[in-house]
């Protein structure tokens, strides 16, 4: 660890050196007390599942009560610390910041709500499903001849399942129509995104018009509804890229694009790489076009 201005900062090279690996996705369980007073920064990204226990978990300066069967996630540059009862038992992915940078389009809500909104409690039907997908990355990491595919698809689904929690979580407020449009956009998103990326499309079916969707969406998200739109439809390619056998140009195929080279021009355009610079930047194997 070094010092960075007035924290220490956590490297995801110790973790690789800890288990003697380069893989860019780790898995930890841990079942033992564990305090820390000073708050400590990291380079990579942690989802904490928490099986159960107690104890307090400080996120940028918010301290927040460890229960069991809770989610909790730690973006790169935040300071954390913790004090962790004994008897507490949890699970914990982590990722490294390089591939982050390539997976940060799978958290459809902006970065800075998630960082905002850092815990998540569970029910027990969800938790089981994520400690599934946990323990599943633990698995293939496990293996001799474990496929990236397979731990970044688990990955993807973990934070598809936090997604689909934020978005029940969104209630009507008394003022205003965030939570009820936001919903409504995010489900028609879900549905229809392999086949409609225009924004006049959901506007229409949202019942608003197009100029009102981005306004909305700019307000309350930080970006234009295009971006929003744009970030579920490099989710889905990313997935499709990273855990099937399709060449590039059958997901461009699949996804209703017109041709190869606008395929690639809409992904970089919105996830800043190409989608065979997207696989080699995951440290995949390059495929046919």
């Amino acid at each position: 660890m070094m010092k960075n201005k007035n924290y220490e900062i956590e490297h995801f090279e110790y973790f690789q050196e800890l288990r003697g690996t380069k893989e860019e996705i780790l898995y930890f369980k841990t079942e033992r007390q564990m305090y820390r007073k000073e708050p400590i920064g990291l380079d990579f990204f942690s989802f904490l599942l928490f099986e159960r226990g107690g104890g307090t978990h400080t996120i940028d300066g918010v301290a927040y009560e460890i229960n069991g069967k809770q989610l909790h996630i730690v973006f790169p540059g935040q300071l954390h610390h913790w004090d962790i009862w004994a008897g507490t038992k949890s699970h914990t992915v982590f990722v490294s910041g390089r591939l982050f940078k390539a997976f940060e389009n799978f958290f459809i809500y902006p970065i800075e709500y998630c960082k905002k909104n850092p815990v998540m409690n569970l029910s027990t039907r969800i938790f089981q499903e994520m400690l599934r997908e946990f323990r599943g990355i633990d698995r293939e990491l496990a293996f001799k001849q474990g496929m990236k595919e397979i731990i970044f698809s688990k990955f993807r689904i973990i934070a598809l399942m936090f997604n689909r929690e934020v978005l029940g979580k969104l209630k009507p407020k008394k003022k205003g129509k965030l939570e009820p449009l936001l919903k409504r956009f995010s489900l028609l998103l879900l549905a229809f995104c392999r086949e409609h990326r225009s924004v006049k499309y959901y506007a229409d079916k949202l019942g608003v018009s197009a100029n009102y969707l981005n306004v909305f969406c700019r307000k309350h998200l930080d970006m234009n509804a295009n971006a929003f739109i744009a970030k579920e439809v490099v989710n889905v390619i990313m997935s499709e890229l990273l855990s099937t056998d399709k060449s590039i140009k059958q997901v461009a195929v699949d996804l209703n694009f017109n041709d190869l080279a606008g395929f690639s021009n809409y992904f970089k355009r919105h996830n800043g790489l190409s989608p065979r610079q997207f696989l080699e930047h995951s440290g995949m194997q390059e495929v046919e076009e």
